[in-house]
């Protein structure tokens, strides 16, 4: 998803441009007339109003993050990640710094979300209250600029860079505001418990708020790039951040801890009166002015109207006021944001079955809904595998998916283009892929019919084959190790890029992400590279520490095979099975989590191919990574953050399947749908159990865990 900015120099221009734009066939956007009804005219306005009127019903009813939907309150205020001087605005959400642990359901931790960072301190308050007073005098004299409680304001580009200043290329340019070296020590973001102090109470010029990589990006809080920030007047040296003691020293610990926050009931109930104050009724006039929510005039839409200042001194330095200074977002409401709708299900006398459907879309992967502790999955149907099965020297599934409720598997040398219904054949003596039907259609009556041939795509056969979730791109994989990425439009195929870095042997797996625009290769050579889809080129090497078990039996340097690669399309992480050891990347390469130790493969019980979820990390209980094995077991597989172990938290009871697992694949909106297909062309889909599901004495263990809760 490639985003470009327009900036233009004057509102008339960027009005003309816009009433072009939206003038024009627009397919393949928000504004298609398909989704208008049919309408060739656009009122941008009443579109937008429209829309974010239905994001908004979304988030009220559950079915949306907070996070999500600040981002989305963001845009509609003209913020975003391009523009430093109006970049997206988050809250600070926690008051407390100095515990060792942190209850999420103590309301004494939070910040008070009702009042704007001026007012969080009473003492602090009463002078922001005589400063506007003051002023209103003296403007109502005659004398001095509109009134204001606050000089500085809660977001400009300077406070962007304060907090991202130990990440390019926010460093480089934290060097050219500072005119070419850090600010003094004691001035940089060096300590979170410090910085919310100095928002919140002590310091007058300082009434800042966060930005949204407090709530999604640890990155940020390390200093990786080992620049020198100096010393404070107390001798410390500014390095990686200080983190609150609850943090445990750990970044991603913190960032997990503080998303959680942001998504916790009582974050989740008090949200909209922040949203008012920075976004609503509460930001201008009488209710801001009682909130004590008011900053500087010029930091307000329209009220300089820059094009009718002629002299171009006092208009260039307006414009550095504001640039320096902060922007207000735009205002989105005149009226108060609704309170978004917080619901449990399991109350004093029992099980609410009625708030469940509320708690479906926040519920991570293949956890119960209302009971998210808890991971169960049932086999709900079995099928066999009959398309793409002509010509294979056995029965094995390599790709499926549903279709209208109904499993469609496709053999072992296919690959599905799922927007399309069709799917890709390889591994052929033409060392290319055939395209075929893999649905009946009105246009394509038969299954399994050929539509297109593209041969000689590589100089060998093709050992594998992945296309993208968008069907756009296609990936292939030739038994001479190289990796060679197309562009299918339906009809041609178009050659990107042959991407080579395997040490010999066949390419066994691939996978790409086009929302994070990478792609990840793995070979009998033992390595997984990883790529830049944008770019094509490599990017990292994913380096796997065998287990001990491995290591003994197979020596020192023998390569183990890669059989799984899998991407998280939520956070970008990789899944990845080397022979037989399971583990998950981050995006940047680092280890997250390597299984138990303790659990030893062996035997019938090797993995056979793995599928990473788009588990949030933020959601501990959630299944990030799915196992199938050669004796037919399938496996549910959570994370132990504080200890980086993959942990076991199901095994499917049924078994369906007896013979190597080969192909699965997560469905579902909701991420509560696993779909199995192994050796002999047997398929089943597998769905999470619902609580309605449970007979009264399990209901009665799941209330009894509910209740217990949980400390972080």
């Amino acid at each position: 998803r490639n985003g470009t900015l327009l900036a233009f120099s004057t509102h008339t221009e960027r009005e003309e441009v816009l009433s072009k734009v939206l003038s024009s066939p627009l397919p393949s956007s928000i504004f298609s007339s398909s989704i208008l009804g049919g309408s060739t005219s656009i009122n941008y306005k009443k579109f937008m109003n429209n829309l974010r009127a239905k994001i908004t019903s979304q988030w009220v009813q559950g079915k949306m993050t907070n996070f999500d939907f600040i981002m989305h309150m963001n845009s509609f205020a003209g913020r975003t990640y391009n523009d430093l001087t109006q970049y997206p605005v988050f809250p600070w959400v926690l008051a407390d710094y100095e515990s060792e642990e942190l209850d999420l359901n103590d309301p004494s931790i939070y910040r008070d979300l009702s009042k704007p960072m001026g007012a969080q301190n009473e003492n602090r308050a009463v002078q922001f209250r005589d400063r506007f007073e003051a002023l209103e005098q003296s403007y109502e004299m005659g004398d001095g600029p509109p009134p204001f409680h606050y000089g500085t304001h809660y977001s400009c580009a300077a406070y962007v860079l304060y907090y991202l200043m130990r990440l390019e290329p926010f460093s480089r340019l934290a060097l050219s505001l500072q005119g070419g070296k850090f600010d003094v020590a004691d001035r940089l973001f060096h300590n979170v418990g410090a910085s919310w102090r100095s928002a919140s109470s002590e310091n007058l010029q300082d009434v800042r708020e966060l930005i949204p990589e407090f709530f999604y990006l640890p990155d940020f809080l390390v200093n990786s790039n080992m620049f020198d920030f100096g010393t404070t007047q107390l001798g410390k040296t500014v390095h990686d951040l200080t983190l609150p003691p609850w943090a445990k020293g750990d970044p991603k610990r913190f960032i997990r801890i503080h998303r959680q926050a942001l998504e916790s009931d009582h974050v989740s109930r008090h949200l909209h009166q922040w949203l008012d104050l920075i976004f609503g009724y509460k930001q201008r006039g009488r209710e801001a002015v009682a909130s004590l929510n008011t900053f500087v005039h010029v930091t307000y839409e329209g009220q300089v109207d820059l094009e009718s200042i002629t002299d171009p001194v006092e208009r260039d330095s307006i414009i550095a006021q504001i640039q320096n200074f902060g922007q207000t977002p735009s205002r989105l409401e005149r009226k108060p944001f609704p309170q978004r709708n917080v619901v449990v299900a399991f109350k004093e006398k029992g099980v609410d079955f009625n708030a469940l459907a509320s708690l479906a879309s926040m519920t991570p992967p293949f956890c119960v809904v209302g009971a998210p502790h808890r991971v169960y999955v049932r086999v709900g149907a079995i099928d066999t595998c009959k398309v793409g099965m002509a010509g294979q020297v056995d029965s094995s599934v390599g790709d499926l998916f549903l279709v209208k409720g109904q499993l469609i598997g496709v053999g072992r040398t296919c690959s599905l283009i799922l927007p399309s219904k069709k799917y890709y054949r390889f591994g052929g003596p033409n060392n290319g892929v055939s395209v075929h039907v893999a649905v009946a259609s009105a246009r394509h009556r038969e299954v399994n019919k050929v539509l297109s041939i593209h041969d000689g795509m590589h100089r060998g056969p093709i050992s594998v084959a992945r296309a993208s979730l968008n069907g756009l791109w296609l990936l292939t994989g030739c038994i001479d190790s190289t990796v060679r990425v197309w562009k299918y439009n339906g009809q041609n195929m178009q050659l990107q890029a042959t991407i080579c870095g395997h040490d010999g042997g066949k390419i066994t797996c691939l996978d790409i992400s086009t929302v994070f625009g990478t792609i990840v290769s793995g070979g009998t050579d033992g390595k997984i590279l990883v790529w830049d889809l944008r770019t094509l080129t490599f990017l990292r090497q994913l380096h796997h520490l065998p287990s001990p078990s491995s290591a003994s039996r197979e020596g020192p340097r023998k390569a183990l095979p890669a059989k799984s690669i899998s991407i998280n399309h939520k956070n970008g992480n990789i899944v990845t099975l080397v022979h037989n050891t399971l583990c998950v990347f981050d995006i940047n390469g680092n280890l997250v989590a390597k299984h138990d130790p303790e659990i030893n493969f062996d035997g019938s019980d090797i993995p056979s191919c793995a599928i990473s979820t788009d588990c949030p990390e933020w959601m501990e209980n959630g299944v990030v990574a799915v196992t199938g094995h050669i004796n037919g077991d399938v496996r549910l597989w959570s994370i132990d953050y504080d200890y980086g172990i993959i942990i076991l938290r199901h095994t499917i009871p049924e078994r369906v399947h007896s013979c190597p697992i080969t192909a699965l694949r997560v469905s579902g909106d909701k991420q509560d749908t696993l779909l199995i297909g192994d050796k002999s062309g047997k398929m089943s889909v597998c769905n999470t159990l619902k609580l309605e599901q449970l007979n009264a004495n399990e209901l009665a263990a799941v209330v009894e865990e509910a209740f217990e809760g949980e400390v972080y």
